[in-house]
């Protein structure tokens, strides 16, 4: 009988499956013996990857040395800085790259406030000071007079650790390639800096040059001039017995990272200084290790090593500790003995209830239901 004009149209479903939400699907049945295998499936692999990441982890020679609480290398008052001579004893063969860390604890760089306070933009090169800039910086904005801005601004640039730390007794080392590749993008001197070797002023200018002879090398008023410290080039990044010629915007407005670090930052580097892109990669936590540098010497057992040091970060206000850490690497990075213990011990875990359920079912079964029925 055909349905007649106005008659409500029918909701029925249709009758196919994917209507009647009656699809195939897998329904796994965890018996005792399904559990059992599962188990020594996880833990058999996981046994056998901390039993390699615990080999190669133990295979890392490591050598750290705490040196803030040494007479020598005290900070004794606010801003006066402490210089030292620390030995650090070699214990076994270590092949080179050997890495230097420094290590200090109790220092929060995961505080959101901390990590939140720096400006991006002045990072990438603009010397513009916006709203954005008070808002992002508003912990630290202005340097010690209350007048002159910091550029760059906030915590975590102006917090840098600042310890001048150099290898003395011989071994060859670089200061250079610390920092990750893919950070050298992020960081990127004042829009208009510019330097170059300087061949024509001379010994006549000493810090800030006069007008004229700022003219002579085209550059305009407010440029300076830095000699390349001897015996320091590599930490500096510069050419031994060389002088530079530098000049930043808006130089009288701004206090730059040069003149707030001048102890670990040159003026011809800036921002692209990696001790302090290290820096500004925050750690996950209070305590943690930062690389310096790289010798690329082998060490052996009984070697020394000698650093000079001159203390300029107080680990006092923060009641935390310095050291120097000497270590070596593998294929699985640095040292690390919790992870290969971690991994070996899930792994027992798993075994000991896999065997458990495996065993209990096959010396004493226990009969199970229809398993047709189930599901």
């Amino acid at each position: 009988m055909a349905p007649t004009a106005g008659a409500a149209k029918s909701k029925k479903p249709s009758g196919s499956n994917f209507a009647q939400q009656n699809m195939p699907a897998f329904r796994p049945l965890f018996t005792p013996m399904a559990v059992g295998s599962i188990f020594l499936i996880i833990g058999v692999p996981f046994v056998i990857l901390g039993a390699i990441v615990n080999v190669a982890t133990s295979s890392i020679k490591e050598v750290s040395l705490e040196y803030s609480e040494l007479s020598d290398c005290k900070i004794l008052s606010t801003g006066a800085a402490a210089t030292c001579q620390v030995t650090v004893k070699v214990d076994d063969d270590m092949p080179a790259p050997v890495y230097v860390y420094y290590e200090l604890t109790s220092f929060y760089q995961n505080h959101r406030s901390y990590v939140k306070s720096y400006d991006k933009s002045q990072l990438l090169g603009d010397v513009e000071w916006t709203e954005y800039t008070d808002k992002n910086c508003a912990q630290l904005s202005l340097a010690g007079d209350g007048v002159t801005k910091l550029h760059p601004c906030g915590l975590m640039a102006n917090s840098l650790f600042n310890d001048k730390i150099l290898v003395s007794s011989g071994q060859s080392v670089s200061y250079d390639g610390i920092a990750w590749s893919t950070d050298g993008a992020k960081y990127v001197q004042p829009e208009g800096f510019k330097f170059k070797e300087d061949t024509t002023i001379g010994a006549a200018c000493t810090g800030a040059c006069s007008d004229a002879q700022c003219a002579s090398v085209n550059y305009g008023k407010g440029c300076k001039r830095w000699s390349c410290p001897a015996g320091e080039e590599g930490y500096y990044g510069c050419k031994e017995g060389k002088s530079y010629v530098y000049w930043y915007p808006e130089d009288s407005t701004y206090q730059y990272l040069y003149e707030t670090f001048p102890e670990v930052v040159s003026p011809i580097r800036g921002v692209q200084e990696q001790r302090f892109q290290n820096w500004m990669r925050a750690a996950a936590m209070p305590d943690f290790r930062k690389l310096h540098a790289v010798i690329d010497s082998d060490l052996k057992a009984g070697d020394e090593v000698a650093f000079t040091i001159e203390a300029n970060f107080d680990d006092s206000i923060f009641g935390g500790t310095k050291s120097l850490v000497l270590t070596t690497t593998t294929w699985f990075g640095g040292k690390n003995d919790f992870l290969g213990s971690c991994l070996a011990g899930i792994g027992a875990v798993c075994l000991v209830f896999g065997i458990g359920f495996i065993g209990k079912q096959l010396s004493n079964p226990r009969p199970l239901g229809d398993l047709t029925k189930l599901g």
